[in-house]
């Protein structure tokens, strides 16, 4: 028998499908390759978390560069890539986000057209998975991932509740697998 990952909070339970775990970064590389306009979002949180010597804004700089992949920052997230000089991210409000996202049509904050992927990390858990069961249930179209380091029910794949060092090092292979250093 196969155990399932339990939501970081759980009264999270989203009912028979949820995601897959996602503890080697070896996994999403299909879904990665397969991603004609993948889109990465990143909230406020990420401004305050470490990731090697700088933070996770310093990480989705470094894997929007490495894959091409546009970014968009909620919850303020947007202050912290002006104050590093990248101007490839655009600002939207959380909630918006999800509501847009449902629409296969939506060409996409940057205009480019509609994203069939998205990378997420940095929005307060309860907000990402309220954004993620409105792409689950609305936005088929969409394959999601999420790049924190709790359990989100709610997308393709997930990393599973992990220890800080082990889910550093798994943000890094992931970078690499895009076609980033370290």
């Amino acid at each position: 028998m196969v155990m399932r990952p339990v939501p970081w909070q759980t009264g999270e339970i989203c009912g028979p499908d949820s995601a897959k775990s996602l503890a080697k970064s070896d996994v999403i590389k299909r879904d990665l390759s397969k991603a004609k306009k993948p889109l990465l979002i990143v909230g406020s949180e990420a401004v305050a978390e470490k990731h090697g010597k700088g933070d996770m804004i310093d990480y989705a700089i470094a894997l929007s560069k490495a894959g091409s992949i546009p970014i968009v920052a909620t919850g303020g997230a947007i202050k912290a890539f002006i104050e590093k000089g990248f101007e490839g991210a655009k600002s939207m409000g959380a909630m918006e986000l999800a509501s847009r996202l449902q629409d296969a049509d939506w060409k996409g904050p940057h205009g480019k057209g509609p994203h069939d992927m998205i990378l997420i990390y940095g929005i307060p858990y309860y907000m990402q998975w309220t954004l993620l069961s409105a792409v689950m249930n609305f936005g088929t179209h969409i394959t999601a991932i999420t790049l924190g380091r709790y359990y989100q029910p709610h997308a393709k794949w997930s990393f599973p509740n992990m220890k800080e060092k082990q889910y550093h090092e798994l943000l890094d292979e992931i970078l690499v697998l895009v076609g980033g250093g370290k």
